[in-house]
């Protein structure tokens, strides 16, 4: 994507990522500034306006997070309804969906202009209290989600136990057969109403909310935590990306995904280890 005069790769920074980077500049700071802003390809971090909101009560991490921030070039993912709603609408006109201003806001001290300054975006944002308002109730609905997908869990452990079942029956090829009918419910909980006929293979955002949600409910005992949530939630712009750093069991998501979502194949994914460095390595990098 070009931001001002360069070519930017855009890599997205999921909840854990983007706390580790803002919290711990000395060193995950500082390695993501080494991996990522210091070889031939230039990377763009992309964020999720869940995450900002979510930052904004921590004034010390907030105001780290916007300093940060405003040093390089980056985009603020606007919310996962936006986009399945773009991505629909560009699939009936027959085109794929792209990365612009419809769903995403850039941000570039590279450029001089008030519209891609990150502070003062989002000094503008929390005076918008209805959208203030509307993001925090998302953000508060996340604990009941999350609760409600453990439910989910186990119910049908429960109702495969009863019919003396393995709740092993539930894998990827279990998935396959139940996603198309899936897709087309869940339109409707994202304001579409899906035609009759409809190829699900051209929304890959939808795809990789669901596949991802599938893994975290039915295939870890891992408890399902709100961050798990937004980070399902945010997950729906990484079809059109470049790359993504995430924790271990996402980014294993993402591989297996592969095989279901064509897109992917060219997807970088990092975890937080290749951010993370030591404190001999960052006096290498400060020499």
């Amino acid at each position: 994507m070009k931001i001002g005069e360069n070519i930017y790769k855009l890599i997205l920074l999921d909840t854990n990522a983007l706390r580790e980077i803002v919290t711990n500049t000395n060193l995950s700071g500082e390695g993501f500034f080494s991996k990522f802003f210091k070889g031939k390809d230039l990377y763009a971090p992309c964020f999720s306006i869940y995450n900002v909101i979510e930052l904004m009560p921590y004034e010390d991490i907030y105001e780290k997070f916007l300093d940060f921030f405003s040093k390089v070039p980056s985009l603020m993912i606007y919310p996962a309804k936006t986009i399945i709603q773009e991505e629909y609408q560009k699939y009936l006109n027959g085109q794929t969906l792209q990365i612009t201003n419809k769903i995403a806001n850039v941000f570039s001290p590279l450029v001089n202009n008030e519209s891609y300054n990150c502070k003062k975006f989002f000094e503008k944002i929390k005076c918008n209290t209805k959208l203030m308002k509307t993001i925090q109730d998302e953000i508060a609905q996340l604990s009941s989600v999350a609760k409600s997908w453990e439910q989910q869990r186990l119910d049908s452990r429960k109702i495969l136990n009863n019919m003396k079942l393995s709740s092993e029956i539930i894998d990827e090829k279990f998935y396959k057969m139940q996603e198309r009918e899936t897709i087309i419910k869940d339109l409707s909980n994202w304001g579409i109403k899906p035609q009759k006929t409809i190829d699900i293979t051209a929304l890959n955002s939808l795809r990789i909310m669901e596949y991802s949600q599938f893994n975290r409910v039915y295939m870890t005992n891992k408890k399902v935590l709100p961050n798990d949530v937004m980070d399902i939630k945010i997950s729906c712009i990484i079809p059109y990306i470049d790359a993504v750093i995430t924790e271990n069991f996402q980014a294993n998501i993402y591989i297996k995904a592969r095989k279901l979502i064509p897109r992917l194949n060219k997807l970088e994914i990092y975890t937080l280890r290749d951010i993370r460095m030591n404190e001999r390595q960052l006096r290498e990098v400060l020499k």
